[in-house]
């Protein structure tokens, strides 16, 4: 491809010229939270991950994480950027090769010959592009847009698992948590309402806009607010919905559901919902496994009837013992450690027993995957955090492998996609012990971003619903405007 050409759609243009532009990667790299977080993640899984082996880096940009990956001790890292911003990722790889002259300090030598830039789109990569690599053993990608999902970038990332990642390999982040509560701003609702309203004029000029007034009024609250807003303007804990990168299939993402419930200490009005996500950065177990060859994993697959240590190793002598008769059919030698238990912040509870007949006509990836599915339903906090916590380190560790996450809560220092609040065009009145649940829906649309849809119904005290306290609110995610209002601090005056 020339450079002239451009791997990406003309409907595209726009979205990639954008990352084109250094002022742009310079507001990312400048964002602290961000990029201390993704190079924890990976220095800190250096030695299971990362050392020795080939890494892709989807969306590299200006190839910050492909750096980190390579300061990790990557063997390879595969830079793969669809904007021109690879002609200058490729000027700091060039500097590292160049000789130094007349005593001067090298330009990171240590990238030399292990950073490749290739200037495609993700979905029309191929192994001929990767020097002839099929796979890759660890996929890197800063694919994440506000709330998440928008300019739909994670979909590229999952088109790399799904055909270069091997098996047991790692994706960071692993996981994202999109977080959603109601919050209470008069302040910011009733600056968009004022805007709106202005269309409601009978005489601009002599002319009457008021046939503008209604639509106007829709495109205003349907239109995310981007921007931090303060924690104190939440009304309660967030409802979570976890997108797993390992096991999320790219038609996952395209249409999905978010079941939402509040429930309310004291009475308040609900003018919009918050909107923010955390990352979790968690080495794959079968990563870890392959990895280590732990002995007491071994002892047990040679010896099925010695008894488990605890009653949180039942479950996984059952499931060594069928990944060991798959193994010996086919060869490989996945297992899954006990010591999955220790991926947790807390202690967890036990691991209910599997069902060995789930087990049949199934390979060893499949079982292990059924059991890393199993643990995690037994522990939903396996992947929590503290929204209070801007990072969450690691208290423990497996074979070298560490968890880390990181979190845009509004709790937490800001980071560069702030938060988002979708305005209610008509505000919830609530009472003390009432519940609001209901769903948001979100579908993909062309222009790299979502369509939302929510349905939200109050819960009076007694359980009881009443159908005048139904109701449904649209947004648009691509249509963002940003706005840093937001409610002030409730004071209190002593006497």
């Amino acid at each position: 491809m020339s450079d002239s050409q451009t791997p990406y759609e003309a409907k595209d243009e726009a979205y990639f010229s954008y990352y084109s532009l250094l002022s742009h990667q310079a507001q990312m790299l400048q964002d602290s939270v961000r990029t201390a977080a993704y190079q924890n993640a990976i220095i800190g899984n250096s030695d299971v991950c990362f050392k020795d082996k080939f890494v892709m880096d989807v969306g590299a940009g200006n190839g910050i994480l492909s750096f980190f990956s390579a300061q990790a001790g990557a063997k390879k890292v595969y830079s793969i950027e669809a904007s021109n911003m690879v002609d200058y990722l490729k000027k700091v790889v060039q500097a590292s090769k160049a000789p130094v002259i007349n005593g001067g300090i090298p330009r990171n030598a240590w990238l030399a010959d292990r950073v490749v830039p290739v200037h495609s789109k993700m979905e029309d990569v191929t192994p001929d592009m990767l020097e002839g690599h099929e796979k890759v053993d660890t996929i890197v990608s800063e694919c994440l847009g506000v709330l998440l999902v928008h300019e739909r970038m994670c979909e590229s990332f999952l088109d790399a698992r799904d055909r270069f990642l091997k098996p047991g390999g790692s994706v960071f982040p692993s996981a994202g948590t999109i977080c959603l509560a109601p919050v209470e701003d008069k302040t910011l609702w009733e600056e968009t309402a004022s805007k709106a309203r202005w269309w409601q004029n009978q005489n601009f000029y002599g002319v009457d806009i008021t046939p503008f007034a209604e639509e106007a009024m829709k495109e205003a609250f349907s239109s995310p607010v981007v921007g931090c807003f303060g924690a104190h303007t939440l009304l309660t804990i967030s409802s979570d919905y976890q997108v797993d990168f390992l096991t999320v299939s790219k038609e996952d993402l395209e249409e999905f559901t978010m079941p939402v419930e509040w429930e309310f200490s004291d009475a308040a009005i609900i003018h919009c919902i918050g909107g923010w996500f955390d990352l979790s950065f968690i080495p794959n177990l079968l990563n870890l496994e392959s990895k280590a060859a732990v002995e007491e994993g071994e002892a047990r697959n040679a010896n099925p009837l010695s008894p488990p240590a605890s009653s949180e190793d039942a479950t996984m002598q059952d499931v060594n013992n069928h990944v060991a008769q798959e193994n010996q059919a086919s060869g490989s030698n996945l297992t899954l450690s006990s010591q999955a238990k220790d991926f947790a912040p807390s202690p967890l509870p036990p691991v209910p027993k599997s069902d060995p007949g789930k087990f049949q006509d199934k390979t060893s990836l499949e079982i292990t995957i059924e059991a890393l599915n199993d643990l995690a339903n037994a522990n939903p906090n396996l992947l929590s955090i503290d929204h209070n916590q801007q990072h969450q380190q690691p208290s423990s560790s497996v074979n070298g492998g560490r968890p880390y996450y990181m979190t845009t809560s509004p709790y937490a220092a800001p980071t560069h996609w702030q938060q988002v609040r979708f305005l209610l065009d008509r505000p919830i009145a609530v009472n003390r012990g009432q519940k609001v649940v209901g769903t948001i829906h979100c579908k993909v649309n062309e222009f790299r971003s979502y369509d939302l849809e929510a349905e939200l119904k109050v819960i009076r005290s007694d359980g009881r619903e009443d159908e005048l306290l139904k109701s449904r609110h649209e947004w648009r995610l691509d249509r963002q405007i940003y706005s840093w209002t937001t409610a002030p601090p409730i004071t209190t005056t002593s006497c």
